[in-house]
Protein backbone atom coordinates (compact mmCIF):
# COMPACT_ATOMS: atom_id res chain seq x y z
CA UNK A 1 0.00 0.00 0.00
CA UNK A 2 2.87 2.16 0.93
CA UNK A 3 4.43 2.30 -2.45
CA UNK A 4 1.35 2.82 -4.13
CA UNK A 5 0.63 5.95 -1.98
CA UNK A 6 4.27 7.44 -2.02
CA UNK A 7 3.91 6.88 -5.97
CA UNK A 8 0.94 8.50 -6.32
CA UNK A 9 2.24 11.44 -4.28
CA UNK A 10 5.29 12.00 -6.39
CA UNK A 11 8.02 10.45 -4.08
CA UNK A 12 10.19 7.16 -4.43
CA UNK A 13 8.93 4.05 -2.52
CA UNK A 14 12.66 4.12 -0.64
CA UNK A 15 12.37 2.36 2.63
CA UNK A 16 12.55 5.62 4.59
CA UNK A 17 10.01 7.11 2.76
CA UNK A 18 7.76 4.32 3.10
CA UNK A 19 8.67 4.81 7.41
CA UNK A 20 7.41 7.91 7.34
CA UNK A 21 4.69 7.50 5.36
CA UNK A 22 3.75 4.46 7.80
CA UNK A 23 4.08 6.93 11.21
CA UNK A 24 2.28 9.47 9.79
CA UNK A 25 -0.45 6.71 9.26
CA UNK A 26 -0.37 6.12 12.77
CA UNK A 27 -0.68 9.91 13.89
CA UNK A 28 -3.45 10.65 11.88
CA UNK A 29 -5.08 7.54 12.71
CA UNK A 30 -4.23 7.45 15.98
CA UNK A 31 -2.13 4.76 16.56
CA UNK A 32 0.24 4.78 19.20
CA UNK A 33 1.91 1.17 17.79
CA UNK A 34 0.68 -1.67 15.20
CA UNK A 35 2.88 -4.16 17.23
CA UNK A 36 1.44 -7.15 18.62
CA UNK A 37 -2.13 -6.30 17.38
CA UNK A 38 -4.21 -9.33 16.03
CA UNK A 39 -5.60 -10.06 12.76
CA UNK A 40 -8.78 -7.61 13.16
CA UNK A 41 -7.55 -4.49 14.75
CA UNK A 42 -4.54 -4.56 12.17
CA UNK A 43 -7.08 -5.44 9.11
CA UNK A 44 -8.92 -2.26 10.18
CA UNK A 45 -5.85 -0.30 10.14
CA UNK A 46 -5.34 -1.26 6.80
CA UNK A 47 -8.97 -0.39 6.25
CA UNK A 48 -8.61 3.29 8.21
CA UNK A 49 -5.36 3.92 5.41
CA UNK A 50 -7.54 2.58 2.46
CA UNK A 51 -10.39 4.85 3.33
CA UNK A 52 -8.26 8.23 4.56
CA UNK A 53 -6.66 8.21 0.68
CA UNK A 54 -9.77 7.13 -1.21
CA UNK A 55 -11.46 10.02 0.63
CA UNK A 56 -8.57 12.64 -1.06
CA UNK A 57 -9.23 10.64 -4.45
CA UNK A 58 -6.49 8.24 -4.23
CA UNK A 59 -7.58 4.61 -4.68
CA UNK A 60 -4.71 2.63 -3.15
CA UNK A 61 -4.67 -1.33 -4.40
CA UNK A 62 -5.36 -3.82 -1.37
CA UNK A 63 -5.11 -7.10 -3.98
CA UNK A 64 -2.39 -7.48 -6.80
CA UNK A 65 -5.09 -8.34 -9.40
CA UNK A 66 -6.44 -4.23 -9.19
CA UNK A 67 -4.27 -2.05 -11.62
CA UNK A 68 -2.07 0.83 -11.15
CA UNK A 69 -4.33 3.93 -11.65
CA UNK A 70 -7.56 2.51 -11.81
CA UNK A 71 -9.20 5.46 -10.02
CA UNK A 72 -8.84 6.52 -13.09
CA UNK A 73 -10.95 4.22 -14.90
CA UNK A 74 -14.85 3.64 -15.45
CA UNK A 75 -16.11 1.88 -11.94
CA UNK A 76 -17.53 -0.28 -14.26
CA UNK A 77 -14.42 -1.82 -15.80
CA UNK A 78 -13.13 -1.79 -12.01
CA UNK A 79 -16.15 -3.16 -10.16
CA UNK A 80 -15.55 -6.53 -9.48
CA UNK A 81 -11.56 -5.85 -8.65
CA UNK A 82 -12.85 -3.63 -5.49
Amino acid sequence: MCQDILHKLGFDATKENKKILHDFHKRVLEYESLEGLEQVPLSRFLLEVGVYWAERCILVRTKATQPLGMEELPLAEIWDLL
